[in-house]
């Protein structure tokens, strides 16, 4: 009997002790290679998608440059005298109720040259904003007015020292701001003591980063100007918005009228405005056209298709969306030029790879005859 059950116990044990260690190890490669397998496979896609990007961004930078290169076009050939066979410009200036350089006022554009569908292409005439270099100190109390309120200590002390920042010396007025403000802070900087040479660098005066909180700078101001005033055919909402008299009424009235027909002088006011608003508001107005423009190039955002059972199914026109929408403040391509007549090209002042584009929402505003019906 002993016999059997030692006959029976060995026959249970494992024939080779070893057996099992390796179960073990080859169990733990197997989970191993499972990892590395699936580590590869997400690199690789990783690596797809980079390359996906990387081949959309360069091809989205060519059509950036050929937009641009077709939007200098037009500033030159807005400039050239007008061809009897450019329907096109006949009809914008039918009967003589609009400009064709007042096209320039921001709106989306279709050009001569053609560009990439994905891309939208606007120009600004800086007559259209607010030049900050031509500021006096009553205008810029009344625009200060506008933001803040009227409350004659605040002003006082913001215009004392924006007058301290532009002038030749180191007097501090009484509720100014000169160097010793200045170089406390943290960091220390100096004051200009002379023009601004950017919009931005009004932001730096004392008191003036709080009053023009909220405000998209590029939008309303520019230094690259040399007209006083304001364009209200080519003023973007933002600058109208500023401009002391108008009120929310007033300006959507303007956007939506000078769609079909342009403001020609001072009168064509009379009847969208009281008398007291026309007296804060017409000494800012200026129909004159400058040479500088601000060219904004908007192209559509790429993504990529999901990892979705139809991903297969996407189209590359899917995978292609649309800038966002208008009426929002919203990033793009901008490039600020002077204008050197019809046979030269433009003259480049300044880059912003990342411009705002101002509010467009009064592109959908009725127009003149949907207003009076």
């Amino acid at each position: 009997m002993r016999s059997i059950e030692k006959n029976l116990s060995n026959n249970m044990l494992p024939k080779n002790p070893q057996s099992g260690a390796i179960l073990i190890i080859v169990l733990w490669f197997v989970m191993f290679i499972s990892i590395l397998v699936a580590t590869l496979a997400s690199e690789t896609r990783l690596s797809a998608r980079a390359v996906f990007y990387n081949k959309e961004a360069l091809k989205d930078w060519a059509h950036t440059l050929q937009a641009l290169r077709a939007a200098e076009m037009e500033i030159m050939m807005a400039r050239m005298p007008a061809s009897p066979d450019d329907e096109e410009r006949k009809e914008f200036e039918f009967e003589g109720k609009r400009k064709w350089i007042y096209r320039f006022n921001g709106q989306a554009l279709k050009l001569a040259y053609p560009v990439s569908d994905n891309v939208t292409v606007r120009i600004y005439d800086n007559a259209g904003k607010i030049n900050i270099q031509r500021l006096s100190r009553q205008q810029m109390h009344q625009l200060l007015k506008k933001r803040i309120g009227d409350d004659e200590e605040k002003l006082q002390a913001l215009e004392d020292a924006w007058e301290d920042w532009i002038d030749g010396d180191d007097l501090k007025r009484v509720e100014g701001a000169e160097k010793e403000y200045y170089e406390e802070l943290d960091p220390p900087y100096q004051p200009r003591n002379s023009r601004l040479e950017t919009v931005e660098e009004i932001l730096l005066i004392k008191g003036f980063a709080e009053a023009f909180q909220g405000v998209e700078l590029d939008t309303v101001f520019t230094v690259y100007s040399n007209i006083s005033g304001v364009n209200p055919n080519l003023a973007t909402k933002e600058v109208l918005m500023l401009i002391p008299g108008l009120n929310e009424g007033i300006i959507n009235e303007i956007l939506a009228r000078r769609q079909e027909e342009d403001f020609k002088s001072r009168q064509d006011f009379n009847e969208i405005a009281e008398p007291e608003q026309l007296v804060e508001f017409l000494p800012w107005i200026n129909f004159s056209t400058g040479n500088e423009y601000t060219i904004s190039i908007q192209s559509g955002e790429t993504v990529l298709a999901d990892d979705s059972e139809n991903a297969e199914e996407t189209t590359q026109e899917e995978m292609r969306l649309p800038a966002p929408a208008d009426g929002k403040n919203v990033r793009a391509f901008m490039v600020t030029v002077q204008a050197r007549g019809y046979r030269n090209i433009p003259k480049v002042l300044i880059v912003n790879p990342y411009g705002v584009v101002p509010n467009t929402a009064h592109e959908r505003l009725p127009s003149k005859e949907e207003i009076m019906n």
